[in-house]
């Protein structure tokens, strides 16, 4: 009984001291010479749809862009990615359910829409995701989706 109490009190102990202390976020190390590059041009190194693809699409469509097998369709060369911007924007609009086929594998689930982010966050996420994930293909402008928004 006494043992159980002891670790009982230790594992508080460590969740206490462990959990609840602010993180100190900042670095030591001297940054690259790419970060000093930016800082001098302006620019940065992260494509303003990533931040939106990492939180809303990644969750389905995994961080490389393969899917789930059977569940959510690769976007990685991607006829759908590559194809028609009109389709591909209402996909994000309006969502898609029902069969589809990508690279010879049949998925059946919901795509839910997106029709709550911006203009420019749907031409940033799927800019991004036109040009990476071994897709090449054209940038997506805000005009362009504000055209098929409803």
């Amino acid at each position: 009984m006494k043992i159980k109490f002891m670790l009982f009190v230790l594992s508080v102990f460590f969740m206490v001291s462990c959990g609840n202390k602010p993180q100190n976020t900042q670095s030591v190390i001297a940054p690259s010479s790419a970060q000093n590059a930016e800082k001098s041009t302006g620019q940065t190194a992260e494509h303003p749809g990533k931040k939106v693809y990492n939180s809303v699409c990644m969750v389905c469509h995994m961080t490389d862009g393969s899917g789930v097998p059977g569940m959510y369709p690769p976007i990685y060369e991607s006829e759908f990615v590559n194809g028609d911007v009109t389709e591909l924007i209402k996909i994000v609009l309006e969502g898609k359910s029902g069969k589809v086929e990508v690279k010879g594998e049949t998925y059946n689930n919901i795509m839910p829409p997106q029709a709550n982010l911006t203009d420019q966050q749907i031409a940033d996420v799927l800019t991004f995701m036109r040009s990476n994930f071994g897709n090449n293909s054209s940038e997506i402008t805000a005009e362009e989706v504000q055209k098929l928004r409803k």
